[in-house]
């Protein structure tokens, strides 16, 4: 499924830290003792949203169901600085939470950036629980047409600047 670089980056790292959750030593299942110990530790790892998000968004491993598959497709595309970056309220309308969760979620939102790492984590939810085949149509359209061309101009020029910036000959020469 196609994600911002920001959710790309992050998915990576919460697909790794739930690998390592999977088994012991022994090889044997313990995912879910595991995130058990992870929501009792929660409190004590908040902290960490800000250097390592993905050790605590493990917490939250299967709390949301999408109620709107487009508005969660809209946010994986966005980065956390961009107006397609819902607020938790308003992207909380678009998700059932599980009843275990909801105490989480109260005391994730009472600390500093709170709110951004549960919309993220939300979309990492979405991300492993959805592959591209499942991806919805864009929540809005845009009515201009060639945007998608002026878009790709724009990529190109870009580009060839690059190139001519790192030495190269400009590929209209």
């Amino acid at each position: 499924m196609k994600k911002s670089r920001y959710f790309a980056e992050l998915m990576e790292s919460y697909s790794a830290e739930i690998d390592d959750l999977v088994s012991d030593s022994e090889g044997k299942s313990v995912l879910q003792k595991r995130l058990a110990i992870k929501r009792q530790e929660l409190p004590a790892i908040l902290p960490m949203i800000e250097f390592s998000p993905e050790m605590v968004a493990v917490a939250f491993y299967e709390a949301f169901t999408v109620k709107s598959p487009q508005h969660l497709h809209a946010l994986v595309l966005s980065e956390p600085w961009q107006p397609g970056f819902l607020s938790w309220s308003k992207l909380a309308k678009h998700l059932s939470i599980a009843a275990w969760a909801l105490p989480l979620i109260e005391l994730t939102l009472a600390s500093e950036g709170g709110e951004e790492f549960l919309v993220s984590t939300a979309g990492l939810e979405y991300l492993r629980t959805h592959d591209s085949a499942d991806a919805p149509p864009p929540v809005e359209e845009s009515d201009e047409e060639g945007d998608d061309d002026e878009d790709d101009g724009d990529l190109r020029e870009q580009g060839a600047e690059w190139m001519t910036e790192q030495g190269f000959d400009s590929l209209d020469s």
